[in-house]
């Protein structure tokens, strides 16, 4: 059995129907928009718990949307707002977006309530683990408990009691039930983690792979040529994706795109990805500018890698990473201290065209990153991966080992013919940090050694380059 340990900074949802959006969205630290707004607002104590939040907020126009939280839960929206609450002292925000300034702000009050009354619910849980990823909770809640919200920590939620849940991949996962009573305004929150060991996978033989053709005009045929999979998830890397086999896909503008196939079976548990970085040309006219991007895990680091394709020129751009965090780079960094899942939005600005476009996926879905803990996201601009494979390809096979690798790695090919070969590093933002050889080389077999020691630990990009053929390979220096 396991005994869960009390959370006190875990808050109650109001609404049924925000429940989700209340996990996945939690409040931001911070005020940042792109014009000039502040949000401010006043609460009034009206007598047995019942509470009016008016926003005071300035800059605003008739569009702004108001959202309310409490200890960074979603509880409603809109100004006036009134909610019920019990004795205790609580953290109310007040969430100010304005997409039509581009704006958003935050406020916070710490209110304590003492005209309302004393809850009697207390969550309490027991864990049992089976065979093979099944566990079975038990709830031992007291108090009147009407409804009650799991989250078992890859991703899947339940609401009722006593759930069971098989979880496909060993790991230490974050498990935590939410209760309420029958107005929803009494309740409680009980966290706890769980260690699956005796989960059984069978092998995984799934290899994701496609090529593409280029018919005019921005619009592609792309052809899989993945084996073994049953389902697979496109992302073009403009805002668009696709499930369809071998999808036929129109760019509406010029640009640089990082297409990533996922392929997997029908639960998630096998999946591989296949990514190609590909030139749009030839299109006459398409929007001022697009938010897109695409993601993919990284085998070497187990974070994930996301592309950030926008279009459009003198781009502002504003990243909501889904757990009420924020940037405004171009290509930022950053991790999550949870495994989500988590809806990452990033939207892009041309002032001087009047543009703003926004695109958001979920992390975590589609197996993009089946974790039991935190993770990085790293942005990045498209790199070129790999080559058209109607290109003739002189180089017929090589490896990088060992790898990863201390200080010297060597870089072992077999070339078709006689050729001119260029061999570089660059780091992930595409940047050239060694040209590790650039010479005639024979036919066959050769091996060229590289010694990075002037180099930080990191992730590099190996590519060898011929007059006919690009190919990559990703290293991780970690001395």
């Amino acid at each position: 059995m396991l005994t869960p340990q009390k959370s006190p900074e875990f808050g109650l949802l109001k609404q049924f129907s925000k429940k989700l959006l209340a996990i996945l969205f939690l409040v931001l630290t911070s005020s940042i928009g792109f014009s000039q707004c502040t949000a401010s607002f006043t609460a009034v104590d009206n007598g047995n718990g019942n509470y009016t939040f008016t926003s005071t907020s300035t800059g605003l126009t008739l569009n702004a949307d108001f959202q309310w939280y409490k200890d960074g839960f979603f509880i409603g929206s809109g100004s006036p707002f009134n909610f019920t609450l019990t004795n205790g002292t609580y953290n109310i925000a007040l969430l100010v977006v304005d997409s039509s300034i581009s704006c958003s702000s935050q406020a916070n009050q710490t209110i304590t309530v003492t005209s309302g009354q004393a809850c009697n619910i207390t969550a309490g849980f027991t864990a049992t683990n089976g065979s093979n990823g099944l566990v079975s909770f038990t709830s031992t809640h007291t108090g009147n408990v009407f409804w009650e919200y799991w989250s078992f920590g890859d991703g899947s939620n339940f609401t009722g009691a006593n759930p069971t849940h098989t979880y496909t991949a060993n790991g230490t996962y974050s498990v935590y039930v939410i209760v309420f009573d029958s107005n929803t305004i009494c309740g409680d929150t009980l966290f706890t983690t769980i260690t699956i060991t005796n989960v059984i996978t069978p092998p995984c033989n799934i290899s994701a792979g496609f090529s593409y053709t280029d018919n005019g005009n921005g619009n592609f045929s792309f052809t899989n040529n993945s084996i073994n999979a049953i389902q697979y998830s496109w992302n073009f890397g403009d805002g668009n994706g696709s499930s369809s086999t071998n999808p036929n896909h129109t760019f509406a503008a010029n640009g640089t795109f990082t297409v990533v196939l996922l392929a997997y079976d029908s639960s998630i548990n096998c999946l591989d990805y296949s990514f190609q970085t590909i030139i749009v040309t030839g299109v006459v006219s398409g929007p001022s500018c697009n938010a897109g991007y695409s993601m993919y895990l990284d085998s070497n680091t187990n974070n994930v890698i996301v592309v950030n394709s926008s279009t459009g020129t003198n781009l502002s751009y504003f990243w909501s990473f889904g757990d009420g965090n924020t940037s405004t780079l171009a290509f930022p960094s950053y991790t999550y201290t949870t495994p989500g899942p988590f809806y990452l939005c990033l939207t892009v600005t041309d002032s001087a065209n009047n543009c703003t476009s926004t695109y958001c996926d979920s992390i975590g879905s589609n197996g993009i990153v089946l974790k039991q803990t935190g993770f990085t996201i790293n942005v990045q601009a498209p790199i070129a991966t790999s080559i058209d494979e109607a290109t003739k390809n002189i180089i017929l096979n090589w490896s990088i080992y060992p790898n990863p690798f201390k200080e010297n790695v060597t870089i072992e090919f077999v070339l078709k013919d006689n050729s001119a070969v260029e061999i570089f590093a660059t780091d992930l933002l595409g940047n050239t940090v060694d040209v590790i050889s650039n010479e005639m080389m024979q036919s066959g077999i050769n091996n060229v050694k590289w010694n990075a020691n002037k180099l930080s630990n990191g992730i590099y990009l190996v590519t060898i380059k011929t007059e006919a053929s690009l190919q990559v390979k990703k290293v991780v220096l970690n001395r």
